[in-house]
C-alpha cells in the first residue's frame, strides 16, 4: 500500500491568515497521542495558538477514554494550545466545534455539528473532538483536539467503523486538499475564538444535527433517557425536555439522534 505524501508545511504556512493560531507548528510523523505531546510543549512554555500536528498517532483517544482510529497519512490529528481570557475559555465548547464545522463545511457544505463535539455528514462521524482544560498559575489554559477523516476512511483500517464514519473525501466524492483544510481550520479557530459569542450561538444552532429532534440522552454513570434537544446554553450544555419533566442541561452524556418513528 502507497502512503500518501507527508504534509506540505511550506504550503500550509502559505496559506494562513492568522495572528497566532497555528503560526507555531509542532509537526511529528507519529506520536502516542497529539494531546499528551500538546500537554508537554505547554508546560514547557508553547504560547497561545501552538498547533501539534501529526500524521499518525498511537494512541489517540476520544470521549470517555475511548480508541480513536488515527491510520497514517491523508488525514488531521491536531490539538492546539489556547491560553485565551476566562470568558472565552468557558466558551470553548461552542467555538471550537463551530470553527472545526466552518472549515469542513467549505470541502463539504452538508457537514452538521452533532452534540457534543463532533462533525457528521448525513448519518456517519467525519471528525471527532475532545477539549482538555485546566485553570493554572498561569491562567487558562485548554487543548482541543481534533482529528478528521480527509482522505482516507477509518472503515478502511477498521471494519468495525463501517457505516458508522467515512471521510471528507468519500463525501464529497474527491480528494480533499489536507493542506488547504489544515490552514482553513486555524483560520476558523482565530475568528471563532474573537466572534461575538451571540453570532456564533446563532450558526451554532444553524449547523446543529440535534437541535428540535428526538434524542436519546446517555448520561456518564445514569441511565439513557429519551428527551427533545431545544437549545445550548451559554456553556455549550445541551439544554433537553423530557416528557412530563420540563427541561434540564446535560453537561457531561452521549446523545443519539433518536430514529423517526421508534
Amino acid at each position: 500500500m502507497t502512503h500518501p505524501p507527508p504534509l506540505d508545511l511550506a504550503r500550509f504556512q502559505s496559506l494562513l491568515r492568522t495572528r497566532d493560531v497555528g503560526r507555531p507548528l509542532v509537526y511529528r510523523p507519529v506520536v502516542g497521542s497529539t494531546m499528551d505531546l500538546a500537554r508537554r510543549e505547554a508546560v514547557e512554555g508553547a504560547i497561545h495558538g501552538t498547533a501539534v500536528f501529526a500524521e499518525e498517532q498511537t494512541a489517540g483517544r476520544g470521549r470517555r477514554g475511548r480508541a480513536f482510529a488515527s491510520p497514517a497519512g491523508a488525514n488531521i490529528y491536531i490539538t492546539f494550545v489556547l491560553r485565551c481570557d476566562l470568558e472565552t475559555h468557558r466558551t470553548l465548547p461552542v467555538r471550537v466545534p463551530l470553527a472545526v464545522a466552518a472549515a469542513i463545511r467549505d470541502a463539504v457544505p452538508l457537514a452538521a455539528i452533532k452534540w457534543p463535539n463532533d462533525i457528521w455528514v448525513a448519518d456517519r462521524k467525519v471528525c471527532g473532538m475532545l477539549i482538555d482544560a485546566e485553570l493554572g498559575e498561569a491562567g487558562p489554559v485548554a487543548f482541543p483536539g481534533i482529528g478528521i477523516n480527509v482522505n482516507l476512511d477509518p472503515a478502511v483500517v477498521r471494519p468495525e467503523l463501517q457505516g458508522i464514519a467515512t471521510s471528507l473525501a468519500a463525501a464529497a466524492g474527491r480528494p480533499i486538499d489536507r493542506e488547504a483544510l489544515l490552514a482553513r481550520l486555524c483560520n476558523e479557530l482565530e475568528l471563532a475564538l474573537e466572534a461575538p459569542f451571540d453570532a456564533l450561538m446563532g450558526r451554532y444552532r444553524e449547523w446543529s444535527m440535534v437541535l428540535g429532534r428526538e434524542v436519546i440522552v446517555s448520561p456518564v454513570g445514569g441511565d439513557p433517557f429519551v428527551a427533545r434537544a431545544v437549545d445550548l446554553d451559554e456553556s455549550g450544555g445541551l439544554i433537553v425536555e423530557r416528557p412530563g419533566a420540563g427541561r434540564e442541561t446535560v453537561t457531561a452524556a452521549d446523545v443519539t439522534v433518536r430514529p423517526t418513528g421508534t
